[in-house]
């Protein structure tokens, strides 16, 4: 069985890219928002990290919801997955190569996208690429599982696209990807704590914008590594070979199963740091420091001298 993985994975990478679609989620539709932002924000420099988190969050919504949970519909519909059902094969090396060729497509665009935020906007180089890829690598995880599952709960394409608007549009506006969450009212910043993509938003900027490392994102890594898990193991029991395999009527309610790690997040997140309209809470307010609080490790401290700030970006 697991000596099946390594030949579908290469078989969906050169089935995916043959597929425009494919191209253009992973790189054109996020380019396009890149090049939109960034001049509409005037972002150049240190700034343009935000817009860069925002858009390389945008792609991995696209890789994992589009990406899985329409392909493997179509497969299904196509009556591909039903040629594997004759064959010595589970699910779980299909829903493994699923994930893996997500990811291995998206790679590119990650370093992509940092090259012409660098050489057209001056954006800084990231100083930790293992926090960035490990930070993206649980992104596109987490999303391709939630994408799998709405894959295996759809009898249709039709169905399918309907199912993956409720989660997309909620997660790409309301989670910060399209838009900064300090522009969002009070309730609205309340509600995107509830969001997955919320926090892949902010660890990716902190990451870009701060050279943030990876153990201070730890619960939101944590988080995306338990819905990566919890979505595959769902994925695999309410997976169906044919369209007209039964669906257990409990089968939809699968999906609030692999969000329950975020909404435990957001509860935490609330309880410490309650938002406020206009101004954005840090995810990990214990690290900020007041900026006119002298520190003890500043040497410039008490000699009249305010310590250096972190930038701030245009919103």
């Amino acid at each position: 069985m697991w000596r099946a993985l390594p030949a579908l994975i290469l078989t969906d990478l050169r089935l995916a890219l043959r597929m425009r679609t494919v191209v253009f989620f992973n790189y054109l539709f996020p380019l396009m928002f890149f090049f939109a932002f960034a001049e509409f924000l005037d972002a150049h420099g240190e700034a343009c990290a935000q817009v860069a988190g925002m858009v390389l969050v945008i792609g991995i919504l696209g890789n994992g919801l589009w990406g899985a949970g329409m392909r493997l519909v179509q497969e299904r519909e196509a009556n591909i997955l039903r040629r594997f059902r004759v064959t010595p094969i589970s699910p779980t090396p299909i829903l493994l190569a699923s994930v893996v060729t997500g990811w291995l497509l998206y790679l590119p665009a990650l370093g992509l996208l940092c090259a012409l935020a660098h050489w057209i906007y001056g954006m800084p180089l990231p100083t930790r690429w293992v926090s960035l890829l490990l930070l993206t690598s649980c992104g596109i995880w987490a999303f391709r599982a939630i994408g799998l599952i709405v894959a295996s709960v759809v009898n249709g394409v039709q169905e399918s696209t309907v199912l993956i608007q409720l989660l997309y549009m909620p997660m790409l506006f309301l989670g910060g990807a399209a838009i900064p969450v300090e522009l969002l009212p009070a309730w609205a910043q309340v509600a995107a704590r509830f969001v997955p993509s919320y926090y892949l938003v902010s660890s990716m900027q902190n990451a870009l914008g701060h050279g943030d490392p990876a153990a201070w994102h730890g619960a939101e890594i944590a988080a995306l590594l338990l819905a990566t898990g919890v979505g595959l193991s769902i994925a695999r029991q309410a997976f169906r070979w044919e369209k007209d395999d039964p669906l257990s009527p409990r089968a939809r309610w699968y999906l609030a199963a692999v969000l329950a790690p975020f909404l435990a997040l957001g509860i935490w997140q609330l309880a410490t740091a309650p938002p406020t309209a206009g101004t954005r809470t840090p995810t990990h307010p214990e690290r900020i420091t007041p900026p006119d609080t002298p520190s003890s490790a500043d040497p410039a401290a008490g000699c009249g001298r305010r310590p250096p700030r972190r930038p701030t970006f245009p919103v």
